[in-house]
């Protein structure tokens, strides 16, 4: 599938530079060379490093880059490249601008989008003030480069981090996190109900609780409901194990609970899941073509968690907080929570959580409300881990520019837009609450428009300075 994306790819890029941008007529002759010097560029990743995911190749390509076309470059001990280039004459006093990508993630075809537009720049921007360009190592989605990047190279007015996406966009926000660990220590006792039964969800999608587009069933949670509401249903229950999840900051995949039912309820019990699986079928069965939701009788476990214990567990699950928690008067979501993990096997309860916010105060809400909820059931809060939000003020001057040049010059309206996905622009204004930041996406498919429009921003960026000093 990658190489039929690349040679698509490939094949547009050369259909654009004969024949004019897609969506144009004809290219001017400033547009044809920037077609053909992206494409090269592009293309040489491509085949210089096939990997995105090997961040030493990428390391050593970029360097050598850099070298063959006298971009002074440097690195860090933490696997960041770091080009850079004086202001051209005139321009010394004009504002200085960073464009930042990620190395060492993503699908290649796609981050070397970006990756190809900030080394054209670079290159061939003539007349600027002073440009930095910052490739962050971000593997697994760690950010390390970025949180680990001294603040001396964040010295600028302007930062553009650049992405791919399906069509252009300003990113001008991303939310904070939070993440929880609720710990329990468990009783066990022998079981008294003769009939064992696991009950699990499997094969699921998964993914970044930050993405909040489409349906995304928690296992965990909709395990933990059924068996909460088969018990105040009357089903006479024990709880043997539950276990499921892989990461606080994803959509579980499956989860699993081990349960034991008394010998009057083992039809009623058998009547409710059946129900659940369906209702389960009719809501995700298109968005979930690889799923299972089975009941299946297994051996009895020779220890249960007690009564006490089984009821509390159930009832953290019931009424934690999973899915959005507030959207704002015009249905923007601004807070949204999920259930990452549950874990019995150590003979405790653990349960990681990931809360996501664009709003202080409702991140804040959230925590005293898993406070409240965890003190009901006699569960352990603790604080795992945080990340800062980030979001642009609509004044901002970067943002500006950038929206009046694409609707003046390009008639273009671009749209802005927050994530819930952790961002390295959130980590940069910590370092530099004085820089102006924005994230744009990148895709050649979009006439080259993006690239087109950056230089052309780095090349008026002196007339802005001017303009804001007379």
């Amino acid at each position: 599938m990658k190489k039929i994306i690349a040679f698509s790819l490939t094949i547009l890029l050369i259909m654009t530079s004969f024949t004019g941008c897609f969506f144009k007529d004809k290219q001017s002759e400033f547009e044809k060379v920037l077609t053909a010097d992206t494409t090269a560029i592009y293309n040489q990743l491509l085949q210089k490093v096939p990997d995105p995911t090997d961040i030493k190749a990428m390391n050593a390509y970029l360097q050598s880059w850099a070298i063959d076309h006298n971009i002074p470059v440097s690195y860090d001990e933490h696997q960041n490249i770091i080009m850079s280039k004086k202001a051209t004459e005139s321009y010394e006093d004009a504002e200085s601008t960073i464009l930042q990508c990620a190395i060492g993630q993503g699908i290649a075809e796609e981050q070397y989008q970006a990756i190809a537009s900030a080394l054209y720049l670079i290159d061939k921007v003539e007349k600027h003030g002073f440009i930095r360009v910052l490739f962050t190592a971000n593997q697994n989605n760690d950010m390390k480069g970025a949180e680990d990047l001294s603040k001396n190279y964040l010295n600028a007015d302007n930062l553009i981090n650049l992405t791919h996406a399906g069509k252009t966009s300003f990113t001008i926000g991303s939310a904070g996190t939070s993440q929880y660990d609720f710990s329990k220590q468990l009783n066990w006792q022998a079981p008294t109900y003769p009939h064992a039964y696991e009950i699990s969800i499997r094969n699921l999608n998964g993914g970044s609780s930050g993405i909040l587009l489409g349906k995304h069933p928690n296992p965990i949670k909709i395990i933990g409901d059924f068996l909460a509401s088969s018990k105040s249903n009357g089903v006479l229950i024990e709880l043997g194990g539950f276990n499921g999840g892989q990461s606080v900051e994803e959509y579980p995949i499956e989860a699993t609970a081990v349960v034991l039912i008394n010998d009057s309820d083992v039809a009623r019990f058998q009547k409710y899941f059946d129900t659940a699986a369906s209702k389960f079928a009719d809501k995700y069965q298109n968005s979930e073509e690889n799923y299972t939701y089975t009941l299946t009788p297994i051996p009895s476990p020779p220890m249960v968690i007690s009564k006490d214990d089984s009821t509390k567990v159930l009832s953290l699950l019931y009424t934690m907080i999973n899915g959005i928690y507030f959207k704002s008067d015009d249905g923007e979501v601004i807070a949204a929570s999920n259930i990452g993990t549950i874990r019995t096997t150590t003979g405790n309860l653990d349960v990681s959580i990931c809360s996501r916010s664009l709003d202080q105060s409702i991140l804040n809400e959230m925590a005293a409300t898993f406070g409240v909820i965890c003190g009901l059931n006699d569960v352990n809060n603790d604080v795992l881990d945080g990340f800062p939000i980030w979001n642009v003020e609509k004044s901002n001057p970067l943002l500006t520019r950038l929206t009046d040049l694409f609707e003046k010059d390009y008639n273009k309206k671009i749209e802005c837009q927050n994530t819930f996905e952790r961002t390295e622009c959130a980590i940069f204004k910590q370092k530099n609450e004085k820089l102006n930041i924005l994230s744009m996406s990148i895709n050649f498919e979009n006439d080259l428009t993006e690239i087109e429009a950056l230089y052309q921003f780095l090349e008026n960026i002196k007339a802005t300075q001017t303009t804001k000093e007379s």
